[in-house]
């Protein structure tokens, strides 16, 4: 799997959007709210140039492809597809990573039953930045082609699953039962790739109770083959006309490889937490401010030896494929402005910051919305000592020149 140096900071922090399919089960007030028809088949071509100075540049060429359509009155498919060409320079160097996101059948029992199998993308969560509830999600990043979160979460594998669904007037369950299909991840770049999305087999339970129009928690019990329970909670609250507060926690018990690594046996109670505060302007500009915390990952003083160690690059290549922390604790600051300046141009920067160590990571991006197109420049720098958590990436400033095409 090759993962572009300038999304490496994509690989460290993750966004959090409502599951796809989550939706499709929400509650009766929402439900009933009029929405039109979405389109069977979407399309996304996509041309990008990467540069830096003193850097060898890059281009990339993808496709992403959603098909969403009925079968039946009680029968609906969805297939989701990515490919990403890179060519470092020139065409002959170039090289492809297909990320099959979602393949599924889903059957409708009745207006408040869904069961769905195959390969299903599930986005659980509240969180901007981190989501540790978001268990089935660690570990399926193949190709990082920005550093927005929202991107990470959108492109991955799904996790080959059976995934029954229900409704209630004030509340919703999910059931999920996922099989080991194969040890480890692959590094051909056309693979399937189960043994990044299915390396264990896994259940997972999500409830939702709506206690008023205001409050509507969720609980997530998860349990993987050979490891110990893992609780989630998730919650977000309308505070005032423009400010939501929010947090996401998960706990249990947890053997991270790192300590055994470093000579240790450590099997112990982490917890892991996000939480923060959106402010939503009438001029469309949102702000968005987070703490993270993983009481499993190591602390300065744990990194320091860890980067000391022959393992250190091995690490960096487990957290490189998303949905974790690197180090125990981090920050996210995150601005971005709807019709900035002028119609059809949105801005959107953010600075993710461990810390432990006080390295970062700046991104920002200027897109502007013509018709059927996208143009987008994006701007990333790294900062921090060469052994920090974000100063492995590039000190100098890159730049992403990308064009998008939605049919």
């Amino acid at each position: 799997m090759r993962l572009s140096m300038l999304a490496l900071a994509g690989l460290l922090c993750g966004p959090a959007w409502a599951d796809d399919d989550a939706a499709a089960l929400q509650l009766a007030d929402q439900a009933s709210l009029p929405a039109e028809k979405p389109r069977d088949l979407k399309l996304l071509l996509e041309a990008a140039a990467i540069a830096s100075p003193g850097a060898q540049g890059g281009q990339r060429l993808s496709v992403d492809l959603r098909w969403d359509g009925r079968l039946g009155p009680q029968w609906r498919a969805v297939f989701a597809d990515r490919l990403d060409q890179d060519f470092a320079d020139s065409p002959q160097r170039g090289h492809g990573v297909n990320t099959l996101k979602e393949a599924y059948l889903s059957h409708e029992f009745d207006a408040a039953t869904l069961l769905d199998f195959g390969r299903i993308n599930t986005r659980y969560g509240v969180g901007v930045g981190y989501n540790p509830t978001d268990f089935l999600g660690v570990g399926t990043v193949r190709s990082v082609v920005s550093a927005d979160q929202a991107s990470l979460r959108e492109n991955r594998l799904g996790n080959a699953m059976l995934r029954w669904q229900r409704l209630w007037d004030n509340a919703s369950l999910t059931a999920i039962w996922s099989p080991k299909l194969a040890d480890g991840p692959s590094g051909h770049g056309m693979s399937l790739d189960f043994g990044a999305s299915n390396p264990r087999e896994r259940a997972l339970l999500a409830y939702s109770y709506r206690f008023s129009e205001a409050l509507n928690p969720q609980w997530l019990l998860l349990q993987e083959q050979g490891r110990s329970p893992q609780l989630g909670f998730n919650l977000s609250r309308v505070l005032g006309d423009a400010t939501v507060a929010y947090v996401e926690w998960a706990g249990g018990r947890q053997a991270p490889d790192w300590p055994r690594w470093l000579g240790e046996v450590d099997d112990s109670w982490n917890n892991r937490l996000a939480s923060g505060l959106t402010w939503t302007g009438s001029n469309k500009l949102s702000l968005t401010l987070e703490g993270e915390y993983d009481g499993g990952a190591p602390g300065l003083d744990d990194w320091r030896r860890l980067a000391r160690s022959p393992f250190y690059r091995l690490y960096r290549m487990q957290m490189a494929t998303g949905g974790v922390l690197p180090a125990r604790r981090a920050a996210l600051a995150r601005a971005s402005w709807q019709d900035a300046l002028l119609d059809n141009l949105d801005l959107t920067a953010m600075r993710a910051a461990s810390l432990d160590d006080h390295s970062g990571m700046n991104w920002a991006e200027a897109r502007y919305h013509l018709g059927p197109v996208d143009l987008a420049l994006q701007w990333q720098r790294f900062d921090g000592g060469a052994l920090s958590q974000y100063g492995a990436g590039l000190a100098k400033p890159s730049w992403q020149l990308v064009f998008d095409y939605f049919h």
